[in-house]
């Protein structure tokens, strides 16, 4: 699962006049979530409250504490919300239910969700003490075991970040403990399934929910929420021998803008070579490319997980040693599909790679970038052609 990995995150709840959900919905992602990237704020889930027509609740998170109030005044500083904000705040009765947070831990911000996911459920639980490690170690060891195994597995997991709000134009909620988690469901019936199986288990009932109890300070909320369509990426499967055509080793013409995300038409194109070998019967393979005009290598690793039938590829190069984070998919006819989450020049972008198989003896990669989620700048292509 790729996750987002911002250090700070906002969960906003609006309370909206009767009838302007919609309306807000399409102002949003037409015109506020490119600007809002564009400064460096990562904007997570949107959604429809499933209980209320008049509620819009959504996340955005920012790299750290100190670029959170320079990205928030250079967003509502800037054209586009001052062109907008009125129409804005027209839809809106309060802005202002906002809780301030930061992912438990490394593995629990915000993921990717994908085409298929119909139904976020957001537990908030407001404590008389802060989250510490006892109540960590309680959630992963007691509650977590439990909701997985009811079909209702966390996907992010939040607490109150106390840092001071240096944007105050726009509130938070302040005194709160919250701890705050989210599961994913396919559909009602499945929310339905994975809630009747919980309420059996003598396990929660005898154990979680009489601990969870003892710390709360107001009862817990649960938000049934909807994603809005633009909140969701396609979601790929694929096979394990779908990367098979790639061993052996091929003949690359590569083609690279010279410039991302300025509307740049000009290419530079230069050679490489690479060599690619299957491992574990083809659930995982190696290539190592080569690129002699350049002073730089590069290393792709592709594994097949088994159970969600997805592709997960990683790049590595020898400028910088770093793995880059995965793009996940899998292929459909002779054309595959990965999407994932990055950065480019300090901005988080949306990622995509493209294969496309051209019979045994050729095929084509392609990388492209998004600021938004929906519109992308092709920036890598290679043609791959293979040696005899």
């Amino acid at each position: 699962m790729v996750q987002d990995t911002s250090a700070v995150v906002e969960l906003r709840q609006y309370t909206l006049h009767p009838g302007k959900r919609e309306s807000l919905i399409g102002l949003f992602e037409e015109r506020f979530v490119e600007p809002q990237r564009a400064v460096g704020i990562r904007v997570l889930g949107r959604f429809r409250d499933a209980d209320d027509p008049d509620r819009f609740v959504w996340l955005r998170g920012f790299r750290d504490i100190p670029s959170r109030a320079p990205a928030l005044q250079a967003f509502y500083g800037g054209p586009v919300w001052k062109a907008n904000r009125d129409a804005a705040n027209a839809t809106m009765i309060d802005s202002d239910d906002v809780l301030l947070l930061r992912p438990v831990d490394a593995r629990s911000g915000w993921p990717v969700l994908e085409t298929g996911t119909s139904l976020i459920v957001a537990t908030v639980h407001l404590l008389t003490a802060p989250v510490d490690d006892p109540f960590n170690r309680f959630f992963e060891t007691r509650a977590l075991t439990l909701l997985a195994a009811t079909g209702g597995p966390p996907i992010a997991r939040y607490q109150t970040e106390y840092a001071r709000n240096e944007f105050p134009s726009l509130p938070v909620r302040e005194g709160e403990h919250a701890f705050v988690w989210f599961s994913a469901f396919a559909s009602e019936a499945d929310y339905e399934r994975h809630l009747a199986e919980l309420r059996s288990s003598r396990a929660w009932i005898e154990m979680v929910e009489p601990e969870l109890a003892r710390r709360l300070k107001s009862p817990s909320r649960v938000l049934r929420l909807e994603p809005t369509a633009q909140s969701l990426f396609p979601r790929r499967t694929g096979n394990v021998h779908d990367f098979d055509f790639l061993a052996g080793d091929w003949k690359i013409v590569n083609r690279r803008l010279e410039a991302r995300g300025v509307g740049s038409k000009r290419w530079d194109e230069f050679p490489g070579r690479s060599r690619a070998a299957l491992h574990l019967g083809g659930v995982a393979n190696v290539d190592e490319i080569q690129f002699p005009t350049q002073g730089w290598s590069g290393m792709t690793i592709r594994t097949f997980n088994v159970e969600t039938r997805q592709w997960s590829i990683y790049w590595i190069n020898s400028r910088t040693g770093r793995l880059f984070p995965p793009v996940i998919g899998g292929f459909d006819g002779d054309q595959g599909e990965f999407y994932g989450d990055d950065e480019d020049d300090g901005h988080p972008v949306k990622v995509r790679f493209i294969w496309t198989r051209r019979g045994e003896d050729a095929a084509r990669w392609e990388q492209a970038f998004s600021p938004d989620g929906w519109s992308w700048e092709t920036n890598w292509v290679m043609d791959l052609t293979r040696l005899r």
